[in-house]
């Protein structure tokens, strides 16, 4: 029910005991989350743990969080290891109880990702003597030569080993690399030796997560609807909220009535307000507004909870204690999870209208772009107005173009 770790059910009195290691399993920290990274381990086969301790760092829905501990013993064995992206669901590793020994670890079971990277490698079930014989026919790796494989480049998935019991070694690195290299040249590698390279982002951590989040919503049939709005009086109501709030020490912005007004219109049009999951158009009773921050690291969507309950004031004080935290790295899986629509703003930038990238499975996105003092005719005469540019990208499998329209 915690969503950290599942513990092994013991008989009862009268039956024989039967002692069985604790899998450390990666939870489900949200409705949206379907993997996680393992960005490293906080433990190493045979440190003692404790029932709360913090095992392992996990990233997904572009923020950390670590998977806990629910028994007391020491960390058995590691069955997935840094850099691996597995669903949720899977084992990574086990801890021993008193009781257990090294013979009551189950075999590995096969790691289902959703991304390809090289399999992962048993840790040593003691700290002070490694396994020298695969179990059950996979692949063991010295750590000189997996050092060797992610600075050159090789994929170990590949790489066939020659060492005891078909251990890889250094030199089958070498040699998979010298194969690859004398196989010939393809057209992408005569480019990427033309050009010199500057930097290189690998698509990993905060990065990596985007990619796989943008990935999933390029293949949502999605349409953009861009308007325009009137929000001459809206801007007005702003600049007199400046005195008011001035006490809370906090400055009125723009984005936070565009955040009330978009909760007010999620409440109007429930409809809006959804995930699509599955073959299923689930309706929400919270309306949480997802908020798109820009970091240093790419962008994180922490989330305004039951926003349509929360006044002006309120909401503004949120936004801002989300973003600091943002800034920090300190947001937590729930301020980040369980997102039912989402705003993105532009407007400090300068951009008018843009296709923004659905989150899913939210079936909606806000886009808010510039605004503009622009001539507009009133009643026969000609007016200089505040006029807003919103763009509104929604999934077109649960949401129609006439009531996307209307919303």
């Amino acid at each position: 029910a915690t969503g950290h770790c599942q513990s092994t059910l013991r008989p009862s009195i009268g039956t024989r005991i039967v002692i069985m290691p604790v899998p450390i399993i990666l939870p489900q920290w949200g409705m949206g989350m379907n993997d996680g990274e393992i960005i490293k381990w906080l433990k190493s086969v045979g440190d003692p743990v404790a029932n709360g301790d913090q095992l392992v760092e996990i990233e997904s829905a572009k923020v950390n969080a670590e998977v806990e501990s629910t028994a007391d013993g020491t960390l058995g064995r590691i069955d997935v290891e840094a850099g691996r992206i597995v669903d949720v669901g899977t084992v990574l590793g086990y801890v021993l109880e008193a009781g257990d020994s090294e013979s009551d670890l189950p075999d590995v079971a096969p790691v289902v990702g959703s991304a390809s990277t090289p399999a992962p490698v048993v840790a040593a079930k003691s700290p002070s003597v490694p396994s020298a014989t695969p179990k059950g026919g996979k692949q063991v790796v010295t750590p000189r030569a997996r050092r060797l494989a992610k600075e050159i480049g090789v994929d170990l998935a590949n790489v066939t080993g020659t060492g005891p019991s078909g251990r890889v070694t250094e030199d089958d690195v070498k040699s998979a690399a010298e194969s690859t290299s004398s196989a010939g040249t393809s057209n992408a590698s005569l480019v990427e030796s033309a050009v010199p390279v500057r930097e290189t982002i690998k698509l990993s951590g905060l990065r990596g997560t985007i990619a796989r989040r943008m990935s999933e919503s390029a293949n949502v049939p999605t349409v953009t609807l861009s308007t325009t709005a009137d929000v001459t009086d809206m801007i007005g109501y702003q600049r007199e909220l400046v005195a008011d709030w001035r006490p809370h020490k906090i400055r009125p912005q723009y984005q936070d009535l565009v955040i009330a007004a978009t909760a007010r219109a999620l409440k109007d049009n429930p409809k809006a307000n959804a995930h699509l999951i599955g073959d299923e158009v689930r309706i929400l009773d919270e309306i949480n507004v997802g908020v798109a921050m820009a970091v240093s690291e790419g962008l994180l969507v922490p989330v305004i909870k039951n926003a349509d309950e929360k006044s002006l004031l309120e909401i503004a004080q949120n936004v801002r204690d989300l973003a600091r935290k943002a800034k920090a790295n300190s947001l937590s899986i729930d301020e980040m999870t369980n997102g039912t629509f989402s705003i993105t703003n532009l407007n400090s930038y300068g951009i008018d209208t843009f296709n923004p990238l659905l989150n899913p499975p939210e079936i909606g996105i806000l886009g808010v772009g510039t605004i503009q003092d622009t001539p507009v005719v009133i009643d026969g005469e000609i007016l200089v107005r505040s006029i807003a540019n919103l763009s509104l990208s929604f999934d077109h499998r649960a949401w129609d173009g006439a009531p996307a329209a209307e919303f």
